[in-house]
C-alpha cells in the first residue's frame, strides 16, 4: 500500500476523526487531523473535500472553524484500492505541450513573414533597378 492512495489516506483520515473524538471527546478540525497523520494543511484538505464527495466523512461549518464527522466509513471500499494518478501533473504537462505547439507555430509564421517580406524587397528592388535604367 503505497502513501499515495486514496483508499490507504481514507482510513487514516477516517481512524485520526476516531482517536481526537475517543480523547478530545468532539470532532476534530482539519488542523487536529493534520497534525495526527503529520500532512500539510494543504492535503490534509484536499483529501477531506474528496472524503466530503464521497460521503465518507461529513464537514459541519461553524463561525471560524469547520469541524469533520464520520458520516458512512463503509464508502471507503468503494474507493479503489490503487494509486491515485496526479492529475494536476497531467494537466500541467498538457499545458505545456500545447504551449510549445503555439510556440512553433508563431516561430514558423514569423519565418514564413520574414520570407515574404525577403520576397517583396527583391521585387521592389528589381522593379526600382529596371525604372532608373529606362
Amino acid at each position: 500500500m503505497g502513501k499515495n492512495n486514496l483508499y490507504t489516506l481514507a482510513h487514516l483520515v477516517v481512524s485520526a476523526i476516531r482517536i481526537h473524538e475517543y480523547k478530545n471527546a468532539g470532532p476534530p478540525t482539519i488542523e487536529n487531523i493534520c497534525k495526527i497523520l503529520s500532512i500539510s494543511l494543504e492535503e490534509g484538505n484536499r483529501l477531506c473535500l474528496k472524503l466530503n464527495e464521497l460521503q465518507v466523512i461529513e464537514a459541519l461549518d461553524k463561525p471560524g472553524e469547520t469541524r469533520f464527522f464520520i458520516r458512512q466509513h463503509l464508502n471507503i471500499e468503494k474507493i479503489p484500492d490503487q494509486p491515485e494518478t496526479n492529475t494536476l501533473q497531467s494537466e500541467l504537462d498538457q499545458f505545456k505541450k500545447s504551449r510549445e505547439a503555439q510556440i512553433n507555430k508563431i516561430k514558423s509564421i514569423q519565418t514564413e513573414q520574414a520570407e515574404k517580406k525577403k520576397k517583396l524587397h527583391e521585387e521592389l528592388e528589381q522593379k526600382l533597378k529596371s525604372i532608373i535604367k529606362d
